[in-house]
């Protein structure tokens, strides 16, 4: 009955594990880029991800329908800039700052 109980907790923290990481606001698995699949990889990145996902929504909800075109040109401009970071000595300091960067101008408006 011990060795039941032991692989019973190892089994619930081992299948939990998983559930408690981050994800990101998109489908890893159709990740094609190189800083997207860093960001499924990387809790701290993940977290940001969802971040700023929530708040462009909630930007966008709240902007007038004639310059939602505008801030999602400049959102999909931003997705490509972030992007580049793949250039990076330190990619994830490099999108971490990104993201940052973004969330604050989002806060801004």
């Amino acid at each position: 009955m011990r060795h039941f109980t032991i692989a019973a907790l190892a089994g619930c923290v081992f299948f939990s594990t998983p559930a408690l990481a981050a994800k990101p606001s998109f489908q890893c698995g159709r990740s094609a880029h190189e800083i997207e699949e860093l960001i499924c990889s990387n809790d701290d990145l993940a977290a940001l991800d969802v971040s700023l996902n929530n708040l462009y929504k909630t930007v966008l909800k709240n902007t007038p329908p004639r310059a939602q075109a505008r801030l999602k040109a400049e959102q999909s401009g931003w997705v490509k800039g972030r992007n580049d970071c793949w250039k990076a000595d330190d990619k994830v300091a490099c999108t971490r700052a990104e993201y940052e960067s973004r969330i604050n101008e989002l806060k801004d408006r």
